[in-house]
Order: structure tokens, then sequence, then C-alpha cells
């Protein structure tokens, strides 16, 4: 239905055509390999520690600090990818994780919490230093009216990794161990560069260097005067940490108690996948003078999930739920992430994305940690409708800031 509204300067683009330019095409293969190598990770060290029967907590640490380093240090890696070769500093990137993930299985025997810890510590703060690059250099790559092709592909990319990743884990856990799964890691990292080879990206000076803490808030400075990107960022930070802060800990609660098996918890993330993996495939060819309101039109349904939790009638309605949650994620990833790059500047575009990339997921830490003592405090029926209807309203009252529902600055 939102291919109807077209924008009359542009055309729909198949989710293929970014495909077109040799140096995207590049970039693509790197990323899937790179991508489903980093959810094999997570998973067997995962797995490393439940065999030194690790308590819940250390786990939870452990995953918790690659997302800490992010946020800590995601503006310095906006900084240096505006000021350096954006494309030498994701190959160093890829190169620096794959050292890790080696010595992991070479060194030693089975890595204990601690130098798995500082591992994954380190692993965050390179993915901090690159990330920004990342995303900042996909309009260098292909022309404007194909960037939403080329956003699209690559949470497609995304998607297809977060469940093909999983299932590559447990068969090398299943058929080796869990220490394998670091290996596997290490090569795909050490590919991914090499798929990079022959990308032919010049760096552009970008102009004379401001100093340092002054380049280090630019990004900001400029979200602040576009006057309808703070709101949205902020917006998108409130409702992620109220919604899936409780989700995220009450769905293998819930489901493995009203249905008596932990099964229904890894079908309804693969649910979730499986729904945004197939309206990120049609992202591309969307085409509406009005992106804003149609992406939180969409966000809008993400509600469902809880909708699931709060109405646990059986595996498949549960099931059902999180593919309509899926579903309505990629419309907001697809189009808020082309709206940032078309109207950020290049010069600053990274740490534009970066202060993007860190208020988004600066308030999930809270949202989770709150949603098991509100859930005791309130009850999980009554905070999960109260976070239902806090983001549903969030996402009618952001709408009223101008230049919101066109992710544009109003003339």
């Amino acid at each position: 239905m939102m291919s109807h509204v077209m924008n009359p300067d542009e055309t729909p683009k198949s989710i293929f055509t970014a495909l077109k330019y040799p140096n995207f095409r590049r970039l693509w293969i790197s990323s899937i390999i790179s991508s489903v190598s980093d959810q094999v990770f997570p998973i067997c060290a995962t797995m490393v520690l439940l065999g030194q029967k690790s308590e819940a907590l250390a786990i939870s640490l452990l995953l918790s600090l690659r997302v800490i380093a992010y946020l800590i240090f995601s503006p310095l890696g906006g900084v240096f990818a505006d000021r350096l070769s954006r494309m030498r500093i994701i190959q160093g990137g890829l190169l620096l994780r794959s050292l890790l993930c080696f010595q992991l299985f070479f060194f030693g025997h089975t890595p204990t919490l601690l130098r798995l810890s500082i591992t994954v510590f380190i692993m965050g703060v390179i993915e901090a230093g690159t990330g920004p690059a990342g995303a900042a250099i996909i309009p260098d790559l292909v022309d404007r009216d194909v960037l939403q092709s080329a956003n699209a592909l690559r949470a497609v990319t995304g998607r297809i990794a977060s469940i093909s990743g999983p299932g590559i884990a447990v068969a090398l856990v299943a058929l080796t161990s869990p220490r394998s799964g670091f290996l596997f890691t290490a090569v795909g990292l050490l590919l991914a560069p090499l798929a990079l080879r022959g990308l032919k990206l010049s760096f552009a000076e970008r102009g004379p260097h401001s100093p340092f803490r002054q380049e280090l808030t630019q990004g900001y400075q400029f979200v602040k005067r576009t006057r309808w990107m703070l709101p949205v960022m902020i917006c998108i930070a409130l409702q992620t940490s109220v919604l899936f802060g409780a989700e995220m800990v009450l769905l293998p609660i819930i489901t493995t108690r009203e249905f008596g098996t932990a099964s229904v918890y890894p079908m309804a993330i693969m649910s979730l996948s499986l729904g945004s993996l197939i309206t990120a495939a049609f992202a591309s060819r969307l085409r509406t003078k009005y992106p804003g309101r149609w992406s939180f039109a969409a966000w809008s349904l993400i509600v469902f999930l809880l909708i699931a939790l709060i109405f646990p009638i059986s595996p498949i309605f549960v099931i059902i739920c999180y593919f309509i949650g899926g579903a309505a994620t990629e419309p907001m990833g697809v189009l808020w992430q082309t709206a940032i790059q078309k109207n950020a500047p290049g010069e600053i575009r990274a740490r534009v994305m970066s202060f993007d990339s860190m208020v988004s997921s600066a308030l999930m830490p809270i949202g989770v940690g709150l949603a098991g003592p509100m859930s005791r405090l309130v009850g999980e029926n009554a905070y999960m409708a109260g976070a239902s209807v806090i983001f549903a309203l969030l996402c009618v009252l952001i709408l009223f800031v101008p230049g919101v529902s066109t992710f544009s600055t109003p003339k």
C-alpha cells in the first residue's frame, strides 16, 4: 500500500539495483560473510560459559559488554570515519576482530570468563570504531536515488545472517565444540576484507580538520540544528527501551511457563526475523512523499510483540504476532537510514550516524533492567500493556513535530 504514494522525482528501484554498482557489490559480499560470522560468535561464547556452569548473570554481563563498548566509543568512530579513509577503517576492523577470534581458538584451553570478557569488550570497541564508517560509506558507492535499494539489501543481509548464523553455531557445537565457532568467526572475518579487494574508492580530503573535541560534537550539533532529527532519535530510543526491554526479558519467561517448553522462544525469534526479512526485501520499492508518516505507522505494529505475551493463547498465536512485529520493523529501518544519509553532509555523515546509533541504543539497558522489577511490582500484563500504550502514543505524537512526516526540513 505504501508504494502507491509516489515521490514524482524518483521511480521504485528493485532491491537488487544497488548490486549493479561494482563497489557496492564488493561491500555487500563482504558484509554477508562478516554478518554471518558475527552471529556465530556470541552463541558459541555463551555455550562455552554454559559448559563451565557459569551463572546467568555472568552470561548476561558478557553479552552486554559489547553493547557497552559500542555506546562509549561510537562517537569516536564517527570522527575517525569522517577524517580517514572509510574503506581502510572497515578493512582494518575486520582483520583486528579476526585476530581476536583466532587467539581464542589457538592459545590456551577453553577461554575463561575473564578472557572472553576482555575479548568481547575489545571487539565492541573495534565495532564502535568501524560501524559508522560502514553506514556512512554507502552514499559514496551508489547514486542518491539508489540509497534506499542499498539500505534495503543491507537489511535483508542482516536478517539472513540472524537466521543462518545461529543455525551454523548450533551445528558447530553439536558436531565439534563451542570453540570451533571462534575459528569459524575468525576465518569469516579474515575472508570478508579480501572480498573488498578491487574496490576502487578514492579518499576525498574532507577539508581542514577542526579541533578533535569540536569534531566530536559536530554530529550532535547538526542533528540539533535539523530540528526533526533529534526528536525522532529520542522517540525511537524511548520506544525501543520501553517495548523491547520488556519483550526481551519476558518472552522466554512467559512462553516457557505457559507452554511448558523452551522451544517457542527461538521459534518466535525466527518468526520475527522472517517477518523483517520479507518487508526488508520490499522496502527498496517504497516511494512516498511522507516516509516518516508511513515509517511510524508500520512501526506502531511492533506492539504485537507484547500483545502476544499479554494473550499467550497458543504457540501459533505468539509466532504469528512475532511475524507481524518483525514485518513492522524494516520500513522504519530502511527509510530512516536513507533519510539520514541523504540529509547529512558527506564530511560529517559518519558522526551523525554514530550519534543516531548511540542514542537509539542508550536507553536499552535501562529498559531491560526495569522490566523484571516493574513486572513484579505492577504485574506482567499491566507493565506490558502500559509499555504498549506508551509506544503507540509516541508513534502518534512524534508526527506533530514539523518535518517528521517527510523526514525532511520543511521549506
